[in-house]
């Protein structure tokens, strides 16, 4: 294992920070595995301990430590899916139904655009 920490790896100046600069930073950091992660939530926390998977934590009086895991996932969820899997875990949403995957997709799609 290694760790690589070099700020000036590239010179955004000199590649531009355009499609160039875009697709080069893309190449560099996809290729990367976030080794720890964390970030807080009003009602939580996600972590990340390699080599174990992304965890969904929320603070629970009654469990040891005073946080209980909702979910584990082998991807960091996006923003949204971190507020979907609380609100699902809380009762506040219905877990989304198995099957006609592409409908679901487009209805959650449409759904996400007449909330802006």
């Amino acid at each position: 294992m290694s760790v690589m920490v070099n700020p000036l790896l590239v010179d955004m100046g000199v590649t531009g920070f355009g499609m160039a600069g875009r697709r080069l930073r893309e190449r560099l950091i996809d290729g990367l595995a976030p080794a720890y992660y964390l970030r807080t939530l009003p009602w939580g926390a996600l972590t990340r301990v390699w080599p174990q998977l992304f965890t969904v934590w929320q603070e629970d009086e009654g469990a040891e430590g005073g946080y209980r895991m909702i979910k584990a996932m082998d991807r960091l969820p996006s923003n949204p899916e971190v507020e979907d899997i609380y609100d699902i875990e809380n009762g506040a949403m219905n877990a989304p139904q198995e099957g006609m995957g592409f409908l679901n997709a487009l209805g959650d799609f449409v759904n996400g655009m007449t909330k802006l």
